[in-house]
């Protein structure tokens, strides 16, 4: 009978046919597939002869061995392979509605406590007090009211800034809406022991490197959760909270390219005006970021994108961008666009962009694969760009310098650029909203420096709400406050919170002194109470009402009408030179 030597097993085994058919695979695959002509071929077991002929074996035959390079020939077949042409590309339109349902227009102090309210405060009192009793044995004895003082005083200083923090009592340099409010060592006594967490220690089992500010952490998250969204642009990039002090492992950061370049690193997702709709700190390794199999880039995108409605299209940098990236956010429903770098693009050796030698400013190229697309545009270097739903197919000009002629110069600029430098730098306006007025103070202490910048993170996303409900509801620029004012506004409210509950029955014979005005001197323009203390409800202020009825006048005997109203006991009364009406009715 005739016989195989099989050199995996090393016996003679019977040739018949199912073992030719197994042996010859019906011809489809190959032993010596994908081995180069410089291999070394494996020796041969020497056998003389081959072929012989021998009795047939009483024992079962073992199946034969698989080689392994068949199985890595499969794998690869079964890879997917991405093929770019130079062809046009389906682009996808983006509609996306303006905000027409304009919300009520509240208070600076009112946008701010939707962030920290008073029940923030409350236990961020008393997690101070049991903090300063445990360290230094003796009763600290505050209370929400004067950590609001506290809060408001510092973003005082972030508008007027000194180069020292006494000079702000120092006497000639005092700052009185800051003296007048708290004492110096009861301000730096009280800013070394704030915290927000009641433990020294972390708890059993706890792997949060972030647990000692973890508490406005959240509460900033859930503010940005009940944010209105609808579809439309938005932005995901980088933030530095500046810190170059001692701090956990993996929380420190270091990027040279940034303005600051040492701190902690916050991923941001904007819109792209700059309101801030979800972040995630980076903790390093520990970070909680979801799948990361298409990279630790990759899995930022998608970690944010879920705060993000389907259909709206996002602009990230070369960061986090890669060709799988975008064809994963096309099946979760969402657009993406972003810079790219050469070597995340899968078989690029199909792509055969122009050398920068050979192409001129305005020049673009651009290869589609499926539904992600790649552009190559030059402009003084030039620029890769990749996206699912905007492509080269349209252009339109930008303005650059031209040094030739010392002039600007209309260049030709696909969409697809046109539009990520439009819409890219949500998170640019938010840091540079921050950086106009922020609470910058040296301190060892990391969790002191991530409170503050939350708090200033919470005010520049407070104010930009009250920008977009105020043009939703067509209100002039003229009437709008500017960050400056509004965070001014915001600091006057919290620094004259009372230090008492208001009781409707008590009259105030301070404030009518002040109302009451003497003919023989002459008149001087006192400065204006803030929003938030004129409405309050404590002192008898008078407030002009925009009516079209003058109301009658409460003051018995009088005839007249008014349309000036007492914010403490709800009335109107006349206030003239020759009748002054609301004096005498709070002197009777």
């Amino acid at each position: 009978m005739t016989a195989f030597f099989d050199n995996g097993s090393g016996v003679l085994r019977p040739l018949d046919s199912d073992l030719i058919l197994h042996l010859l695979q019906d011809g489809n695959d190959s032993e010596v597939e994908g081995i180069d002509d410089d291999d070394e071929l494996p020796l041969q077991r020497p056998c003389n002869p081959a072929v012989i002929d021998v009795p047939s074996p009483q024992f079962p035959i073992p199946p034969p061995a698989q080689p392994q390079r068949r199985n890595v020939v499969q794998n690869k077949a079964k890879a997917r392979r991405r093929l770019w042409r130079q062809e046009a590309f389906s682009q996808k339109e983006h509609g996306y509605p303006q905000r027409v349902q304009p919300g009520v227009i509240r208070e600076p102090l009112e946008y701010f406590s939707d962030y920290f309210n008073d029940d923030f405060f409350e236990s961020t009192a008393f997690c101070t007090n049991n903090y300063f009793m445990r360290h230094n044995g003796r009763i600290l004895n505050t209370n929400a009211i004067e950590l609001k003082k506290l809060v408001g005083i510092h973003f005082i200083m972030g508008c007027i800034p000194y180069p020292r923090l006494f000079m702000y009592w120092r006497e000639g340099l005092r700052l009185d809406i800051v003296t007048n409010v708290m004492a110096r060592d009861r301000f730096k006594t009280l800013r070394s022991a704030l915290h927000v967490v009641d433990s020294d220690t972390a708890p059993t089992g706890n792997t949060n490197t972030l647990w000692k500010v973890q508490p406005i952490l959240d509460r900033v998250k859930k503010t940005c959760d009940r944010l209105e969204r609808q579809p439309g642009y938005f932005s995901i990039d980088e933030q530095m909270i500046p810190f170059s002090g001692v701090c956990p492992r993996g929380l420190r950061q270091v990027i040279k390219t940034k303005p600051r370049p040492q701190g902690l690193k916050v991923f941001v997702a904007t819109t792209h005006d700059g309101l801030m709709i979800d972040f995630e700190v980076y903790r390093g390794a520990s970070t909680s970021m979801g799948d990361r199999s298409l990279g630790v880039g990759a899995s930022i995108i998608l970690h944010l994108s879920k705060s993000i409605p389907r259909g709206s299209c996002i602009y990230f940098d070369r960061y986090f961008s890669s060709i799988p990236l975008l064809e994963k956010l096309s099946t979760i429903g969402l657009h993406g666009t972003a810079t790219l770098m050469m070597n995340r693009i899968p078989e690029r050796k199909n792509i055969d962009f122009k050398p920068d030698r050979r192409m001129k400013r305005g020049e673009s190229q651009q290869f589609v694969c499926d539904d992600v697309v790649v552009v190559k545009w030059m402009d003084n270097k030039s620029v890769l760009v990749a996206s699912n739903c905007t492509s080269a197919d349209d252009t339109t000009f930008v303005q650059r310098w031209n040094k030739n002629i010392s002039a600007f110069t209309d260049v030709t600029a696909p969409k697809i650029i046109a539009n990520y430098n439009r819409y890219m730098g949500g998170v640019d306006i938010l840091d540079q909203s921050m950086e106009y007025y922020r609470t910058f103070m040296k301190t060892r202490k990391w969790t002191l420096k991530v409170i503050l910048h939350f708090f200033d993170l919470a005010l520049c996303n407070a104010w930009r709400l009250y920008k977009l409900e105020c043009a939703a509801a067509a209100i002039p620029n003229s009437k709008v406050m500017d960050l400056l004012e509004f965070r001014m506004q915001v600091a006057d409210g919290l620094t004259n919170t009372p230090n008492r509950r208001r009781r409707i029955s008590e009259s105030d014979e301070n404030a009518v002194e002040n109302v009451v005005q003497n003919n023989n001197t002459r008149f001087k323009r006192t400065n204006q109470p803030s929003q938030a203390k004129k409405y309050d409800g404590y002192d008898h202020l008078p407030c002009f009402e925009s009516i079209d009825n003058p109301r009658a006048c409460r003051m018995e005997n009088c005839k007249s009408r008014s349309k000036i109203r007492c914010v403490k006991c709800d009335v109107y009364l006349c206030l003239k030179r020759g009748q002054n009406c609301f004096a005498a009715y709070h002197t009777k």
